[in-house]
């Protein structure tokens, strides 16, 4: 059937040929075959990258400055996407300790604060088992794995964090797409910061970068509640932002004092 449309096509004159040609090109199949594929190859692999290259700039800055070794801490594990790449961006050069921190039942009930279309109670849901799974198969050993299951303003106690201690983050990666959940985890990760702790913070620019909602409102507040802690900007993409922390402020001066790995 083909090779006989290719004659009938072949067999029109020049003018016809670009009549038919404009209309198959907008074929709705035609169209829908056309944009899954920008998705797949184009787009998909754009954003891959952009996190990729956030991972890449991690390594390098820890890999000039070492040691910094420590935990790889994870709030926001959804699908294993992101743990895995901070393995291919670090296990070849760093010893870090990888933990997932999930409620692995999607989100919470959303709170007037981070209502938006996109986000409903249960979203990204992935079970604590099928994360492990996944994680382990991309090579993670599961000796470097761990994961705390939980709402993070009930999972983040101080006993906790004296399980986890004294060890110190490397880099923090926070994916936690609303505010109310933002501020549980940085309420909680002061003990862990060491100098160089990357802390990078995925949906930066969620809520169309509204300065009052999502993490930056948490950021924001969360410096204003911790005046001696010291960060400075690093690298950032379209959707995320990184800093590093540097130290303690000595009474609001300038200056500010260096502490031990």
């Amino acid at each position: 059937m083909s090779n006989l449309v290719r004659l009938v096509y072949n067999s029109l004159p020049n003018s016809l040929k670009a009549v038919v040609r404009y209309v198959w090109s907008r074929l709705p199949w035609r169209y829908q075959a056309k944009q899954r594929s920008w998705v797949t190859c184009t787009y998909a692999v754009f954003g891959r990258q952009e996190r990729q290259r956030i991972f890449l700039s991690i390594a390098r800055f820890m890999h000039i400055n070492r040691p910094i070794t420590g935990y790889y801490l994870e709030f926001g594990c959804n699908e294993a996407n992101t743990i895995r790449m901070a393995w291919d961006a670090f296990h070849h050069l760093f010893d870090f300790t990888y933990v997932g921190f999930d409620s692995f039942e999607g989100l919470p009930e959303i709170s007037k604060i981070d209502e938006q279309a996109i986000w409903k109670k249960g979203k990204l849901a992935f079970a604590q088992q099928k994360f492990i799974d996944t994680a382990t198969a991309h090579g993670i050993p599961k000796t470097k794995l761990l994961t705390v299951r939980g709402f993070y303003n009930q999972s983040l106690t101080a006993s906790l964090a004296q399980q986890l201690l004294p060890k110190k983050a490397a880099v923090i990666y926070v994916d936690c797409d609303l505010y109310a959940s933002t501020v549980s985890v940085l309420k909680w990760i002061p003990d862990f910061l060491q100098i160089g702790t990357v802390i990078v913070f995925d949906d930066w620019n969620c809520f169309c970068a509204d300065p009052d909602r999502g993490e930056r409102r948490a950021w924001r507040e969360f410096l204003e509640q911790n005046p001696n802690l010291n960060f400075e900007a690093f690298v950032s993409t379209g959707e995320a932002q990184a800093f590093i922390f540097v130290g303690y402020k000595n009474d609001g001066a300038s200056d500010y004092s260096r502490i031990d790995h």
